[in-house]
Order: C-alpha cells, then structure tokens, then sequence
C-alpha cells in the first residue's frame, strides 16, 4: 500500500520488554519502506541452511501452482547431496543468522533477549527485503514463553510480518489482542486500515481511519480516508482534500508528505490523469527513492505508457531479478519491448533467473507468489491460462486496483468473459475507478 506506516515506537513501549533502544522507526507498512542494495551473495549448503533457518523458513501453504504445469502436485524438493546450492543468501541475512544462533541457547527463558533479536530481525528484514528474516522475525517470535505476557511492541511487529507475508487473518488476530489494550493504538490501527484496503474490507479501513482522528497528525489520518475514498468510488474528492492539505500551508511531516505525494500519486494514475500521476510520482520518488511499493506503481504506470526505456533506466541498475520479484517481472518486460538487441539478450537472462527461481519455490514446497507468478506467465511466458489461474488465487486474497487490473488482463487473454462479468459486478458495487480496468471491462476484454 502506499501508506508507509512507518512509525516511532515509544521508549515506553521498548521499557515495556525490558530494552533500552532509542526510539528507531519501525515500517509496517505491507511493502517495506526502506530496500537496500544487497551487498554480496554467499553460497550456502543444504545443511547449513538446516542450521541456519530450521522449520520455520516460512509458514505457509503449498499453493499448487507449477511453473511447468499448473496442475501438477510436486513432491517437495530434496537436493542430491550435503553440496547442493539451493540459495544465495545476502551477506547480512548469514551474518544475523550467525549472530542468534550463538545465542539461541540462553533466550529461551530470556524475554528480553529475545524481543531485542525480533526486532533485529525485522529491521533486517526491511533493509534486505529477504522473506528468510521474514521468516525467522516469527520463529524468533514463536518462542516467547507462554507464562510471559507479550508486550504491545512485540505483536505489533508480528502483525506486521503476518502482513508483509499476506497472512492478513493472523495479523489481524494480533492487532485485535493490542487494540483490546490499547484501543486507540495509532500503530494497531493504520496497519489495520492497510489490511482493509488490500482485502477490500473497507468498512474496517473506515472504522480505524476515523479513530485515527487527533491520535496522529492530521496528513496521516487524512490520506488514511483519502486512500479508502480513492477505492470506493470517492476518487476525484480524495484528490481534492489532498490537494488542498499540501496548498494549505500547514506544517508537513517529511513522512506524511512523502504519504501524501504517494496516494495522489496512485489515484491521478488510476484515473488517468498522468500530468498529475508524473508530478507526484517524480515528488515521492526524490524523496524516496528505494521505495518498493512507489517503485512498482510507477513503473506500471510507465509501461501502461509504453515508456520502456524509462523503466529500464528506473529498475536497470538491480543485478538480481528475484530480489523483488514484481520488480523483476517488470524489468524484463521492458526490455523484451524496447526491441533492442542488448536489451533482448539481458531479458532472455532475467527470464531464465525467473522461472528458475518460481521452479525452485515451488518445488521447496514454498508459497509461490501468485501475483507476481500470474504477471510473469501473461507478459513474458504467454501463458493466458496459467497466468489466469495464478491471478485468480492471488484474488481470494487481496483485492487491491492492481489485483483486479492483472485478473482482468488474464481473463481478456484467456478469453474468460464470465471472470469479467464477475469483476464488473464488483467495481460496480464497490465503485472502484480506474481508467484501464474500466477500459477492459467495458470492450469485454476486447484486446
């Protein structure tokens, strides 16, 4: 979403676990906030990666989906031997594994110790972006004590990883067990409105907007409405209070401006209002130039465009295709539109990284990242059917603009009338507006 939540957590809340840390920003937003470059790779074996990570890698559901057949269950994969590479993994994930496996064996009756290595953890998760500090933020979790209550800080960052993982009912278990304590907890509430709008539960993304009111500065509760109005049919007002809040004068966090800029951004870019879209796209990306969820919208705007070279020049300078999929998946399909001879061979590397790295999730027995799965199988494999599948799973879930506009893609390419019909019943009950949706709604998927 484009609300990064990133928010100080109190030296209060800190005491509360027995810390002392100053009060560091902790971003809960579902896209991180914060990407940085990953500074080298080590190669890793099959048992260390045993030592290092154990069972709880991921927490998730084997989603079916083969990247050579759609149907196909696949047995979960086993290297042939102790030497067989199954990863890379960025220098700083091995160096914190290192660092908790030395002193796993003195936390496990030791709260304190283990809230400083979950929050470790998740800052590690944010700079680096790997699903495996993601991971290992809920092991870490997972072995509070049950005779220890868990403090607000604690499930707050839970929630937040639950989130980021798109486990939205535990995240929000969590987030209930705080709002219980604290109702009006700024930080429970904006990662509950998140929540809201990607599952298109909108009357909680109202309820903890309003309660939001005088419990964080005005430009946080205001883009929190502006955000859901932007969804339900309320777009051109959520413009306008925008809008006036950045003429007004009023005094700006830099965060909250950057939020702003971000959700005008969005909402210009879905009603096709590009002069407007590039302006604060441009804004935001000065102030926040690693930002992923500001990184992946404006490059779909560019390639909506067909500006494929700009979206080489924006996402170009990243070695490794997987280290942010979606991106990855956009990069590619820039380059393999430019028709460019250079820019065809470089695609035809990414592509192989790319299926190589689906195939491998999927015969792990790990969570295959649908949405990105369905855009690399419709833009780059050709594959309506597979890629329809895939975004028909990633619907049950998540209903943001960009899920229904990629569902609506598939169902045109695979020829699948009734998946539109299906979604022009539910932009129509929910109001949602955006311009190309519409477009493939109204022409029946007519390519």
């Amino acid at each position: 979403m484009s609300l990064c939540l990133a928010q100080r957590f109190s030296k209060q809340a800190f005491r509360q676990a027995g810390i002392a840390l100053s009060g560091e920003f902790l971003c809960t937003q579902i896209t991180p906030e914060y990407l940085s470059s990953c500074e080298g790779r080590y190669m890793l074996v099959f048992r260390n990666a045993q030592k290092l990570f154990g069972p709880h890698l991921r927490k998730t559901l084997l989603l079916g989906i083969s990247c050579c057949a759609m149907a196909a269950q696949a047995a979960p994969y086993i290297p042939d031997n102790d030497n067989t590479i199954i990863t890379r993994l960025p220098s700083a994930v091995v160096a914190m594994s290192q660092q908790l496996r030395a002193t796993e064996g003195s936390s496990d009756s030791n709260p304190q110790q283990l809230f400083a290595q979950a929050y470790r953890s998740y800052q590690l998760a944010l700079s680096e972006q790997d699903p495996r500090a993601y991971g290992r933020t809920l092991a870490i979790i997972e072995q509070w004590p049950d005779n220890v209550g868990k403090p607000v800080s604690l499930r707050l960052i839970a929630a937040a990883v639950l989130q980021h993982n798109h486990e939205f009912a535990p995240a929000l278990d969590e987030l209930r067990s705080v709002l219980e304590e604290e109702p009006r907890n700024a930080q429970a509430l904006m990662i509950q409105a998140q929540i809201g709008l990607v599952t298109a539960h909108y009357p909680l993304t109202q309820q903890s907007c309003d309660a939001l009111v005088n419990r964080v500065e005005r430009a946080f509760q205001i883009n929190c409405q502006a955000q859901l109005d932007g969804v339900t049919g309320k777009a051109e007002t959520a413009l306008d209070t925008l809008t006036q809040e950045l003429d007004s004068g009023r005094p700006m966090s830099r965060q909250a401006l950057l939020e702003v800029h971000i959700t005008i951004a969005t909402i210009a870019h879905r009603l096709g209002e590009n002069d407007m879209a590039g302006q604060h796209y441009l804004a935001a990306l000065t102030m926040a130039p690693d930002n992923t969820y500001l990184l992946s919208n404006y490059a779909q705007w560019l390639l909506q465009q067909e500006r494929y070279h700009e979206v080489i020049a924006l996402l170009g300078s990243e070695p490794d295709p997987t280290n942010n999929v979606e991106l990855g998946v956009m990069l590619t399909n820039a380059l393999l539109s430019s028709q460019d001879a250079e820019d065809s061979n470089r695609a035809a590397s990414l592509i192989a990284e790319l299926e190589t790295y689906f195939e491998t999730a999927y015969r792990r027995g790990e969570n295959l990242p649908v949405k990105e799965f369905a855009r690399f199988a419709l833009n780059i494999q050709d594959r309506p059917e597979a890629a329809l599948e895939a975004a028909m799973k990633n619907w049950t879930s998540q209903k943001e603009p960009s899920d229904a506009l990629l569902l609506a893609e598939a169902a045109a390419a695979a020829s699948r009338q009734d998946v539109i019909e299906n979604l022009r019943d539910w932009t129509d009950s929910t109001g949602m507006q955006y311009a190309a949706l519409d477009t493939l709604i109204a022409t029946g998927g007519a390519r």
